[in-house]
């Protein structure tokens, strides 16, 4: 009949088994070595063997050393290679010596009564650093399912490169080990302690622990001798009497998934710490976008008013000339249009088509500039957060981020399009070109129109008074040969609305002028703008989307884990009550 302990105990194995089967579960399926192990450990709980693990170097003496332990010549010796399989020794009344094959022809189990106690298996493993490498792997690969890892080196080559590996493994599962010494027969007294204290000093400061260490000579004892095995007999009774074999085992077992928990913890965080960066990146990129895009409109307004203020001031010296050298007082004098000419260039015109076509220019130049860094500052943080993502493309979710890594390299290779198109140049030699011909525009058609002024008042002081046949434009009048001369009062009212209409088209020349240069910045602008919103919303919001399903998959994961890790920690509580 079970004690109230043995029954407790039963329960905590199962939710033990519950537990490490959910964990399993929960990992990713690039998890896959992971979640075997957990459900190994869940399958050894289920046959409740307590697992004494012995690994070491192939000719380190492993199975002549369990064979000491036993009392009896079980397992094959020799000094190559001799075991291809996990040797499992179980508990049994009488020594099983033809082995039965078990788990798909990787474990060999055998049965004895000396394993130490009953539910105890000793297991000797293939040795490491052998000629088959598969020997190798196959000791590495068993190593998480002990319980308590016997640790043979050989007296004549201890501490070796692969030993500190598979040693240092050992203490990452949380492994409780012990170092075994084995042919001190091969060394004299003083060299015996010599290695002793190499090996302490050695596991300490490489792994970081002190493990009890023992010195034997497994040979000595199949020989008829002691070998000092008696006190790693001693030493394994009084380990499996200190409590039950399933309190040990259990606490084993929470142990390793302890472990591989907080490994996975850990690797999650780092992914959504990735993930979580990548976020605000993408959230910084796109609220620059939206700010350059506003910023156009701030440098825009600055244009139009330094524009505005420039063809303002012509406006007022063209009427103020128009006033003064183009009024009837003077037609009596016959002006020279050349000199006319001239001085409007050179008083009403002056520079301020060419300060126009400057800061217009200068906006342009300014818009491709700050575009071109703009463009390859965003190339750069996209392949800052690439460069991120590509650590993380052997790590446990590869897939997910290389999905991500895809869709940065399609916003990359369209940043770089998007940059390529300033490289030439080819925006501000046009946009410069489409000015420079506004402006000779204006100048011609300005100068046409008071030449057509200059030549009327040639026509009026030359007959004297006329009555002029105008045309249906002011250009056309500009121009219109005089066709009569009907009188001086009826010419000079003709000339006076004539200069009228030359105010007239002068406010429309500067206006349409104004207009011209307005329209074509607010393109320009508007086509920035565009493409800045556009790449916004079609590139980087999809990426946005995909972080924000990585950064929801990753946290519930992340709490998923954590409710595992409270649980387990109920249970080494409970555990420890006991």
């Amino acid at each position: 009949m079970q004690t109230t302990s043995e029954n407790v105990q039963n329960l905590l194995r199962e939710q033990t088994i519950a537990l490490l089967e959910a964990i399993a579960q929960a990992l990713t399926e690039s998890a896959q070595d992971d979640r075997r192990r957990l459900r190994e450990l869940a399958n050894d709980l289920r046959s409740m063997f307590y697992i004494v693990a012995v690994i070491g170097e192939f000719n380190a003496g492993k199975s002549t050393f369990i064979n000491a332990l036993l009392e009896d010549d079980l397992l094959p010796m020799g000094i190559t290679p001799t075991t291809e399989f996990i040797e499992l020794i179980r508990y049994a009344l009488t020594p099983e010596r033809k082995p039965t094959i078990q788990e798909g022809g990787q474990i060999r189990v055998w049965g004895h009564p000396n394993t130490g106690s009953e539910g105890v298996a000793i297991v000797d493993t293939p040795g490491t650093s052998s000629i088959f490498a598969k020997h190798d792997l196959t000791a590495q690969d068993f190593l998480h399912r002990s319980d308590l890892v016997l640790f043979v080196m050989s007296a004549k080559r201890a501490f070796a490169d692969t030993e500190r590996l598979y040693l240092d493994l050992a203490k990452n599962y949380g492994k409780k080990i012990v170092i075994i010494i084995n042919q001190i027969d091969l060394l004299e007294d003083s060299e015996q302690q010599e290695v002793r204290r190499f090996v302490q000093r050695q596991i300490k400061e490489t792994l970081g622990i002190e493990p009890l260490l023992f010195a034997v000579s497994a040979k000595q004892a199949r020989q008829g001798q002691d070998g000092n095995i008696s006190t790693v007999r001693a030493h394994l009774r009084g380990v499996f009497a200190s409590r039950s074999l399933l309190q040990q085992k259990l606490d084993s077992q929470l142990v390793m998934a302890e472990r591989t928990l907080e490994k996975h913890l850990q690797a999650t965080q780092q992914n959504l710490d990735v993930v979580q960066l990548d976020t605000v990146r993408v959230k910084d990129i796109q609220t620059e976008l939206e700010r350059n895009a506003q910023l156009l409109n701030v440098q825009l307004q600055e244009t139009h008013l330094e524009i505005t203020k420039t063809l303002e001031s012509l406006r007022q010296r063209g009427h103020e000339f128009i006033r003064s050298r183009l009024s009837v007082g003077r037609i009596l004098r016959i002006p020279n249009r050349e000199q006319v000419q001239n001085e409007f260039k050179e008083v009403v015109v002056g520079n301020a088509l060419q300060t126009v076509g400057t800061t217009t220019s200068e906006y342009v130049k300014s818009v491709v500039d700050n575009s071109r860094a703009y463009w390859q500052g965003v190339i750069d943080r996209l392949n800052q957060i690439k460069e991120l993502l590509d650590q993380e493309l052997s790590g446990p979710d590869a897939a997910s981020f290389a999905e991500q890594r895809a869709n940065l390299e399609k916003a990359i290779r369209i940043a770089q399009t998007e940059l390529e198109t300033y490289s030439t140049g080819k925006a501000i030699s046009e946009m410069r070109d489409s000015f420079e011909a506004n402006m000779n525009g204006f100048t011609v058609s300005v100068l046409a129109t008071v030449g057509g002024v200059l030549a009327l008042a040639g026509t009026i002081a030359v007959e004297g008074a006329a009555s002029l046949l105008v045309g249906a434009s002011v250009l056309v009048v500009a121009v219109a040969t005089p066709v009569a001369v009907i009188g001086g009062v009826a010419a000079v009212r003709y000339f006076n609305r004539v200069q009228r209409d030359t105010h007239t088209e002068l406010d429309r020349r500067v206006d349409q002028l104004q207009l011209s240069f307005t329209s074509t910045l607010n393109s320009l602008t508007e086509t920035e703008q565009q493409r800045l919103r556009a790449y916004a919303v079609q590139v980087l919001k999809p990426i946005f989307t995909k972080l924000e399903l990585l950064t929801s998959k990753y946290r519930t994961q992340y709490l998923q884990l954590e409710g595992f890790q409270k649980t387990l920690q109920q249970l080494q509580m409970s555990l420890r009550s006991e």
